[in-house]
């Protein structure tokens, strides 16, 4: 359907598609009535057929009479010139199968027990409706910033005393992973249906996989039907025993062995699980050696999943905290550098760029002001409301800046860029200033040493310089390549150097020369990130993998299976206790770092 510019009804502009499925497209809208807000449009062709649209009408009847947080609120439904359409709430964030995609395997046990609850939770106010959702799935649960949780799609949902037939030549109506035995066998289906989705999801948060995986549809009616679900604590040791005799109750064959929605709330409110390790877990390697100086021995790390942050349509290319770490600026490869709460998750702003390599943005040492790339300028706003100070002006037609950083002082910005070249400017001003000429190829790494008076740039295909501020000359050169990333540790004594796919090189920032290389999974860096300490290093590679590293020995202390793809960027809060990580896979993630 092209509908890109259609305003619906006088008031909903079709902006973006968002999605197609089976019951129509998905848009972006935008309601030009007070509040004048962003929504989302479902829309459906009134001749997509006789059935289609009885659930297409049927799903904005029951999401009308639906009204609690943890459900899909709607706004308003009608037609327009053969167009049915369901205004709802515009959601923020990434439903469940794609979260569990992004995450590679199972969840930390306390998340996943408290997806569920929020779940049961929705499903108790939904029964209490008299409608039950016959769909429940990974992919009909949303969940927002902070993991709250709304029940999506209900297109296929019926009053409660409806009976369902599900015959072989006929459609089957829900999905087959997560049907329950009387969807299958075509008796009367009621709430308890849910319950027993909801089983199977639980099952594949805690282990990774759903609880049936047959190749072919009879195979999965047959295991619903016949078989038990392997045991939960095969799957992931250390499982409660309690949480795996829940999740089984909800996976009973009979309807009435099943707990309703109520009695599961209290049961997983009760719980108090501890966080088992997931069976994808990568083992963390043992901290800094027994011949490092007592003084030099890192404590054994943790890295618990903290939160997940969704909103960019693109790969998340750069990030960073603001100095009293109270928000986080993401840049995305869709035109828009974002800020955060990282302690809710909750979005504040996004602020739209020119070019989707304007993905840069840098923090003032004061914390007032932000600069973000934008195409062929450097944008200086208010670090509070994003509004625009001062516009700095890149030379040349063709010119884009590729990256941005503020000296220690925060008196003087530095650009680099596609001219091969390192450009201070003046920060009160927008005055240019000194221009550090000699890299090959783009400058998309810059990194002040913590004293000012050094600048490294680094680039897609050059060569890199440490060049002193004052004077304007070269000190020392790295041998020409790719180095995708850059970073001073905390006292400026040391460079670590992401070249490609070779392994990370700790050098003298003083003289550019090695003091260490990291072993190990190091191969295929493309992130960095210095702890606020200087004893611990972050490092993401292109398979989706977090390490970090002892500074002073050279041991990896932890390794975190992270993102789907290459992790793009790291950087840590100002008190060192929470890593963020951002990658292709267009997902933040925020880790809580602790001694063991």
């Amino acid at each position: 359907m092209e509908l890109a510019g259609v305003t619906l009804a006088g008031r909903y502009e079709l902006r973006e598609l968002l999605g197609r499925g089976g019951m129509g497209e998905v848009w972006l809208g935008r309601d030009s009535s007070l509040p004048r807000r962003d929504v989302a449009v479902k829309v459906l062709p009134s001749l997509a057929g006789g059935r289609g649209v009885r659930r297409f009408q049927r799903e904005a009847a029951v999401l009308a009479g639906l009204q609690h947080p943890g459900i899909t609120v709607v706004y308003d439904a009608g037609e327009h010139h053969g167009f049915l359409f369901i205004v709802m709430e515009l959601l923020h964030g990434q439903d469940l199968a794609r979260l569990l995609a992004g995450h590679g395997g199972a969840l930390p046990v306390a998340r996943a027990v408290d997806v569920a609850r929020q779940t049961a939770v929705a499903l108790e106010a939904v029964h209490g409706c008299g409608v039950v959702h016959r769909d429940l799935k990974p992919g009909n649960l949303f969940v927002q910033p902070g993991d709250r949780v709304k029940i999506c799609d209900f297109g296929i949902a019926r009053p409660a005393d409806a009976s369902t037939v599900l015959t072989v030549s006929g459609a089957v109506l829900g999905t087959p992973r997560y049907m329950s035995p009387e969807q299958w066998s075509g008796t009367e289906v009621d709430t308890r249906a849910d319950l027993y989705a909801l089983g199977c999801v639980l099952y594949e948060l805690l282990t990774g996989r759903p609880p049936f995986t047959g190749a072919t549809v009879y195979a999965l009616m047959r295991q619903h039907l016949e078989q038990p679900p392997p045991p939960l604590r095969e799957l992931r040791p250390g499982l409660p025993g309690h949480l795996s005799d829940l999740v089984l109750a909800l996976l009973a064959k009979d309807p009435a062995g099943r707990p309703d929605a109520q009695d599961l709330t209290r049961e997983l409110a009760g719980l108090g699980v501890r966080d088992a390790p997931p069976p994808s877990s990568i083992p963390s390697d043992a901290a800094a050696g027994s011949d490092a100086p007592p003084n030099l021995r890192a404590q054994a790390l943790r890295g618990e999943h903290h939160l997940t942050l969704s909103g960019h349509r693109s790969a998340v290319g750069h990030l960073v905290f603001s100095p009293d770490g109270r928000t986080l600026a993401s840049g995305g490869w869709d035109k828009s550098v974002r800020l955060w709460d990282p302690r809710s998750g909750e979005p504040r702003t996004a602020l739209r760029m020119k070019d989707s390599r304007s993905t840069g943005a840098a923090y003032a040492p004061d914390g007032r002001i932000l600069a973000t790339r934008n195409g062929r300028d450097v944008v200086l706003r208010d670090a509070d409301t994003g509004e625009q100070r001062l516009a700095l002006k890149y030379p040349g037609w063709a010119a884009s800046v590729a990256s941005v950083a503020f000296s220690p002082d925060g008196r003087t910005l530095a650009t680099g860029g596609s001219d091969r070249a390192i450009r201070l400017w003046d920060v009160q001003t927008g005055d240019p200033g000194p221009v550090l000429k000699g890299h090959g190829g783009w400058v998309s790494s810059l990194a002040f040493s913590p004293d000012g008076r050094g600048i490294v740039g680094g680039g897609d295909s050059g060569t890199p310089r440490m060049w002193d501020v004052g004077t304007g000359e070269p000190r020392w050169e790295l041998p020409r390549g790719a180095y995708i990333s850059l970073a001073f540790s905390p006292d400026g004594a040391v460079l670590a150097a992401a070249f490609g796919g070779t392994p990370v090189h700790l050098k003298d920032a003083r003289t550019g020369e090695d003091l260490r290389v990291l072993e190990g999974r190091t191969e295929g860096r493309t992130a960095l990130a210095f702890g606020p300490d200087g004893r611990t290093l972050a490092t993401g590679d292109d398979k989706g993998v977090i390490c970090l590293w002892d500074t002073a020995t050279g041991d990896q202390r932890l390794a975190i299976d992270a993102h789907q793809g290459p992790i793009l960027c790291l950087a840590f809060a100002p008190d060192g206790r929470i890593l963020a990580s951002g990658g292709q896979d267009r997902v933040i993630r925020l880790w809580d770092i602790r001694a063991r």
